[in-house]
């Protein structure tokens, strides 16, 4: 009996470890061969519905009835603007944290402005203007490449790719091989000497190729009737404005006047920039031989136009759904691509947004919806001439931007004010500003521990206490600090913070759900998934426990 114990016993041991070794060895020859990040640059969740019927089925579609979709998700932060929006994405961390606190902010220490991805100490590599001396110097925490860069021993290659080059530089990180953006002044791509000292002979080639060029002469109609665009508004409307047609927003679009005088941004604000940030992708998918080792690789690729376009003609634009309609298809043939070139079911991908938009407000107003406009220039000039009347001195106010007043604390002592009296007097100024709704000291964040999804957790996790201002503010619903034609983005309301979230691909099951997640879960769910460690600054949990579920 005791002999038929041990036989027993050692049966379900041998048992145990084959299925252990199965298990790790399915582990093994099921780890994806490339991750793939798409960000799109304000991409409202609602656009996945409204646009829905015409889609493709290889696109959108794809994406969703194969892969798996979070449809409640959102950033856990403001402000949600471009820069910190990728950065979140690929840390797992707010601006708290990885510093990254707007696109541009008022340097305390330097009294200036600063770009969220300027670095003097670098060169320009494939572009002789100056302006793009960039890198990822100012994110202060690691993301998804650093740290499989990290567990690989440099094995891994990651690569990043956009028209914007803080939309390629922070979601390839600080120890990528290299992220490409695109230069106005050339209509090339390039990149800095972070990176590497010279461009590689793909992107050489790709270069000169001169697709701007081509994109330029095809002009901007829409891709089918424009009578069948019924989810977007009329086309000749008063809420749009355009960047080449002063007077008329309308379709057809052409850019011979562009293409003469050599300006090859505009084609940020057309759909072919999407087009060229594609086929660029796939330039250096097949140049840098990506997904075709058993060590897993990165590109990450940011899609900058419907941004542009979004800030132009707003979300309810012919113009927006025309963009989104071939956008699909552009990312159709993105997948078809990594199909032919990783393999199907050797690679997975997820796909966001790095913010919403909000409807334009003289729009909303229109349909007796309330909203409102407040001119920055204005409001600056207000708080000025309000500090003289009632503190002596307009000097105390340093700054104002990124709905942040900055206050000059040395020379309010030089003055010999009363810092909680300056401090108390500029609250009560912004609050008798129309449009504002609520005023924060920032001690408030300092001192005290704000959770869940209320205005004041997300205004702490965007405070960074060595770069954000003295007063922080929140304007009402559907209000906005912009001008009277197109929309802009940043505040904590819904229309901003809610973005599409799409996992698929190797290891990701099909599902959705409408549970609340947020952005900063989806760096911990890549590196689950390669079993590598999370980021360093990362705080939040991964998502696999929803598919486990299945």
């Amino acid at each position: 009996m005791i002999r038929y114990f041990f036989i027993l016993l050692l049966s379900s041991q041998l048992l145990s470890a084959q299925t252990k070794k199965g298990t790790l060895a399915n582990t093994k020859a099921t780890a994806p061969k490339l991750i793939v990040g798409i960000v799109i640059d304000q991409m409202r969740s609602d656009y996945i519905y409204r646009f829905w019927n015409r889609y493709g089925t290889g696109g959108f579609k794809k994406l969703i009835n194969e892969g798996y979709y979070f449809k409640n998700t959102h950033y856990n932060y403001v402000p949600t603007y471009t820069g910190p929006g990728h950065a979140a994405i690929f840390s797992g961390s707010t601006p708290s944290d990885n510093g990254i606190i707007a696109n541009e902010w008022y340097g305390i220490q330097k009294k200036k402005e600063i770009y969220c991805a300027e670095d003097d100490n670098v060169n320009v590599v494939g572009t002789t203007n100056e302006k793009h001396k960039r890198s990822p110097k100012n994110l202060l925490a690691s993301t998804i490449g650093d740290e499989l860069k990290i567990s690989t021993n440099a094995r891994a290659k990651v690569f990043g790719v956009a028209i914007k080059d803080r939309s390629a530089i922070f979601p390839a990180g600080h120890a990528a091989d290299a992220a490409f953006w695109f230069d106005d002044k050339t209509g090339f791509f390039i990149t800095s000497s972070w990176y590497t000292k010279q461009l590689p002979e793909w992107l050489n080639t790709f270069n000169s190729q001169g697709l701007v060029s081509t994109y330029f002469k095809l002009g901007w109609n829409t891709l089918y009737p424009i009578a069948t665009y019924t989810a977007s508004i009329a086309d000749s409307n008063r809420y749009e404005r355009s960047h080449i047609k002063k007077n008329s927003p309308t379709f057809p679009y052409t850019y011979a006047s562009q293409l003469e005088q050599k300006k090859y941004g505009t084609i940020a604000s057309t759909p072919h920039g999407n087009t060229l940030t594609r086929v660029l992708a796939e330039a250096c998918l097949k140049g840098e031989q990506l997904g075709k080792d058993e060590i897993c690789d990165l590109l990450t690729v940011s899609f900058s136009s419907p941004d542009i376009i979004g800030h132009a003609y707003g979300p309810r634009s012919i113009e927006i759904e025309d963009t989104y309609l071939r956008l699909d298809k552009e990312i159709e043939l993105f997948l078809n691509t990594l199909d032919q070139e990783v393999g199907k079911g050797q690679y997975a991908l997820f796909l966001t947004a790095d913010h919403g938009a909000a409807d334009v407000p003289n729009h909303l107003l229109d349909s007796k919806i309330p909203a409102g406009l407040i001119n920055r220039d204005s409001l600056r000039t207000y708080l000025k001439k309000e500090a003289i009347t009632q503190l002596g001195d307009s000097l105390v106010i340093a700054n104002v931007s990124n709905d942040q007043v900055f206050l000059n604390h040395p020379y309010i002592a030089t003055l010999k004010l009363n810092p909680k009296l300056v401090t108390e007097t500029v609250t009560r100024l912004l609050l008798n500003y129309k449009g504002i709704a609520e005023v924060y000291n920032a001690d408030v964040f300092k001192t005290n521990s704000f959770l869940g999804r209320e205005a004041k957790a997300l205004l702490q996790r965007g405070y960074n206490h060595q770069r954000s201002g003295d007063l922080l503010y929140l304007l009402e619903p559907a209000w906005m600090e912009y001008v009277e034609t197109g929309t802009t983005h940043g505040s904590s309301y819904l229309y901003d913070t809610h973005v599409p979230l799409l996992f698929y691909g190797l290891s990701i099951p099909k599902g959705s759900t409408y549970d609340y997640v947020s952005i900063t879960q989806i760096a911990p769910t890549i590196c689950a998934l390669l079993q590598i460690n999370f980021p360093n600054a990362c705080i939040s949990n991964p998502l696999q426990s929803y598919w486990q579920k299945q």
